[in-house]
């Protein structure tokens, strides 16, 4: 008798929030259209008819149209200035091993560096590139990596790094400046 309570209970539960993935798509319609016209202040918030990112992420942050929103509400942050509530947000997003968990990593990582956390900015920036693992997106990430692990005064990673950029993407457009890094930073660590 409990495990068919339980297997009801579990299917019940299953459909609301199925149902509440579905309610979530169709409020975020007008904080995406926000977001896509830069009024991110609207995104966050919303306006007296519609729903913003923070109140979806509020009302369905359970599921995956909420999590999507919450990527959303992290972006908004950034573009508005408010790096620290942006990794709070970013920090929370569900993150795929995906094209968009990779851009989501780097917009943390973008957070990081704007806080300072320049350590923390270089390893995310490091794990975005390796979601992406492809010439056109993998070597800028790459590059602010080492940058990042310049500003932490970490020579040793940052030569890594801008190493790994000419040997893996030698024909990738920021080659020759990862070069010209490299360069700079041995004297650092020898």
């Amino acid at each position: 008798m409990v495990l068919v309570v339980a297997v009801v209970g579990w299917v019940a539960y299953r459909q609301y929030l199925a149902s509440q993935n579905e309610e979530c798509l169709k409020e975020m319609r007008a904080a995406e259209a926000f977001f896509r016209q830069d009024s991110f202040e609207k995104a966050i918030k919303g306006t007296a008819t519609v729903m913003g990112f923070e109140q979806l992420v509020d009302d369905y942050g359970s599921t995956q149209a909420g999590n999507l929103c919450r990527l959303y509400l992290g972006l908004c942050y950034l573009k508005t200035g408010k790096p620290q509530a942006a990794i709070e947000t970013l920090e929370d997003y569900d993150a795929p091993d995906s094209y968009l968990g990779g851009a989501a990593l780097a917009a943390l990582a973008g957070a990081y560096a704007e806080v300072k956390a320049f350590e923390k900015a270089a390893r995310y920036y490091e794990k975005a590139a390796k979601i992406h693992n492809n010439s056109q997106t993998s070597p800028p990430l790459l590059l602010q990596a080492g940058l990042c692990y310049e500003l932490a005064s970490q020579w040793d990673k940052a030569a890594e790094v801008y190493a790994r950029i000419t040997e893996k993407y030698p024909l990738a457009a920021e080659a020759p400046t990862a070069q010209k890094h490299l360069a700079r930073v041995q004297a650092h660590v020898d």
